[in-house]
């Protein structure tokens, strides 16, 4: 009598599963291929902003129209904010840090543990942060935008002015100065924030929003960019983040995740 206990993988599954291991955008990688991934990113972000140093113009014509935008809305508060900020020493300070650190150190840490310990959603996870990455550059590249620190007058470039990283002698080294719109500190605080929330169960776990909360503080407070901005950054994370939670609901609840459960061919039963 034929034992129809066991259980074996269609062909076609077993191409499909076959595929997605030799495709490095459905699996995880080596450490060293992540961050290779990483690496590739930044080579790129530097290539996009030298082509927009010379865009100073236009991203300055843009900027302005951010700022009329903004006081059309009735949300124009970054002159009051960095006021107040620049009289907070330690604050500053810490936004300074943060603004030139932070969004890196960050982002790799919950790439780091996502990589460890939920494998899982690391894969679409990463896979979001560099569609939302790249979509930044296409439109840093198409359209300039210069920081309010360069448009408005009166405002305190706090990086500079605290020389945070060095930032008097290698400023154009630590911030791309056209790149205001969208903010891909706050998309990447959304990012890192969503990851949390996705990987751990705690009901401390949405504690983790607070995180692009101040870093919307953090870019507005340093005069490197607009709320608008932030908004942007928000946007740019939405639809990646909307596509990686509906595809672990999916994969969640198909046939193929339900499978999973039965027993191999080589498995006592």
């Amino acid at each position: 009598m034929t034992d129809t206990s066991t259980y074996e993988a269609p062909v076609e599954q077993v191409a499909a599963h076959e595929r997605r291991r030799a495709n490095p955008f459905t699996r995880r990688l080596p450490w060293w291929g992540e961050a290779l991934i990483a690496f590739s990113f930044y080579w790129l972000y530097d290539a996009v902003q030298a082509l927009t140093q010379s865009d100073a113009d236009e991203a300055q014509a843009h900027g302005l129209d951010i700022v009329h935008a903004e006081r059309t809305l009735h949300i124009w508060a970054e002159p009051d904010i960095n006021t107040w900020a620049t009289h907070h020493h330690f604050l500053v300070m810490l936004a300074g840090y943060d603004y030139g650190l932070m969004h890196v150190l960050a982002t790799a840490a919950v790439l780091g543990f996502l990589w460890w310990r939920h494998p899982r959603i690391q894969v679409p996870l990463r896979n979001a942060i560099v569609v939302m990455s790249l979509a930044a550059l296409v439109v840093y590249w198409q359209y300039p935008v210069a920081p309010p620190r360069f448009v408005v007058s009166g405002l305190t470039d706090t990086l500079v002015t605290n020389n945070i990283l060095g930032a008097r002698h290698v400023h154009e080294g630590l911030v791309n100065l056209y790149a205001a719109m969208p903010s891909l500190h706050v998309a990447w605080a959304v990012w890192c924030a969503a990851a949390i929330v996705l990987a751990l169960r705690s009901r401390w776990r949405h504690l983790a929003w607070l995180y692009p909360v101040w870093t919307t503080f953090v870019v507005v407070s340093t005069a490197n960019h607009y709320f608008l901005d932030a908004v942007a950054g928000l946007a740019l994370a939405v639809l990646p983040l909307w596509w990686v939670t509906s595809r672990s609901r999916r994969s969640a609840g198909s046939p193929a995740s339900s499978t999973s459960s039965r027993p191999s061919p080589s498995q006592p039963h």
